[in-house]
């Protein structure tokens, strides 16, 4: 039997008639093209179903890219089809499956795709945003870090003097880094200090008040230097604000990245690490101290103090609410110390310093 249709050659969106019959070996296709005839064959392991096909219409589409289509009116030719090739896999197109399904098909469909885009929306990008930030070029991370340092200053006053003096303090404890690492104290009671993606560390001077030792300022110092080498607040920036982020990424539109950014930057202020993230950090630092023969007691000290301030202020300081503090990381923290036993290491430079610090917070 030959059955008329419409063939579409993939080179150009004028389509031909065509006489279409079937035979052992798959569909043969013959039509004019306006200069000649002509007789192609198409084989069924190559014919790929549309999903717009009917039980009245039958739309096919054929071969790789640009793919080649037939379009036939003729219910006939439809159940012929099946009955030729009732195994053939363009037989089951996604829409023919829809329009069979009913109507509690399709609102179990609908259901099932909502909770999809939610999943992917609140689990599987941040996830993926949090596994590219491990991908973005280091120059790329100082421009966002120094974008919402800009914007999260704005208004406060830096304490020049102190900066200095935390930039040396830094400097003496021989950290090896991929980053050019900026401590920057501000002038505020706040008691709160946070690493910025590409190597800003912010602190304030509310919680440098609440030590009275050097080896407290290394384990602060230590901690959220592991944040910005480990890349944590680069992961912490993606996974907040990820459909943003993969976007800017894929179109390798830095500028943009860092408009999203400064847009968002209070609110990034505010991000929480996450459990595992504050665990690498503290036993990061952990190791760093040891390695550099510092009192790794100081991290335990620290922690302590925070809890204190939390219990004297009878509000929890910024910086708990940023990097929560449970009781198992001062337990781990103790244990890691008591488990190392080695001789730590005075250091009077780090000392001086730290006395020039906190003499001039009491100015």
């Amino acid at each position: 039997m030959t059955f008329d249709g419409k063939y579409f050659d993939g080179k150009s969106s004028a389509g031909y008639a065509a006489k279409i019959q079937l035979n052992s070996f798959g569909i043969q296709i013959s039509y004019t093209d306006g200069q000649s005839g002509n007789s192609i064959e198409w084989t069924p392991d190559k014919i790929h179903a549309n999903d717009f096909s009917s039980n009245q219409k039958i739309y096919l589409k054929y071969g790789e890219y640009p793919f080649q289509y037939l379009e036939v009116n003729d219910p006939r030719f439809v159940s012929e089809l099946k009955e030729s090739f009732p195994n053939a896999k363009f037989h089951k197109g996604a829409y023919n499956f829809l329009f069979s399904t009913g109507v509690m098909g399709l609102v179990a469909l609908a259901m099932a795709f909502i909770g999809l885009l939610a999943l992917t929306y609140f689990y599987i990008l941040p996830a993926v945003g949090e596994h590219v930030a491990a991908t973005v070029p280091i120059e790329w991370e100082k421009k966002l870090g120094d974008a919402s340092f800009d914007k999260m200053v704005e208004g406060e006053k830096i304490d020049e003097a102190n900066s200095k003096r935390m930039n040396e303090f830094f400097q003496q404890l021989h950290y090896k880094s991929d980053y050019k690492i900026e401590v920057v104290v501000v002038k505020d009671k706040i008691v709160n200090a946070f690493a910025l993606p590409g190597g800003k560390i912010i602190v304030y001077e509310g919680i440098l008040r609440t030590m009275n030792d050097s080896k407290k300022l290394a384990a602060l110092l230590s901690h959220e230097f592991s944040h910005v080498q480990l890349r944590h607040s680069t992961k912490n920036l993606f996974r907040s604000l990820s459909s943003y982020m993969l976007l800017s990424v894929i179109f390798g539109d830095a500028s943009g990245l860092t408009a999203v950014v400064i847009q968002n930057a209070n609110q990034l202020k505010q991000l929480g690490y996450s459990r595992s993230l504050e665990e690498e950090a503290d036993k990061n630092g952990l190791k760093l101290m040891k390695e550099r023969h510092l009192d790794p007691a100081g991290m335990e000290g620290l922690f302590r103090a925070l809890k204190k301030e939390e219990g004297n202020a009878g509000d929890v300081p910024e910086f708990l609410s940023t990097h929560p503090l449970t009781i198992d990381r001062i337990n781990y923290v103790r244990k890691d110390v008591a488990k190392h036993n080695y001789t730590s290491i005075e250091d009077a430079g780090l000392d001086s310093l730290w006395t020039g610090i906190k003499s001039n917070l009491d100015e």
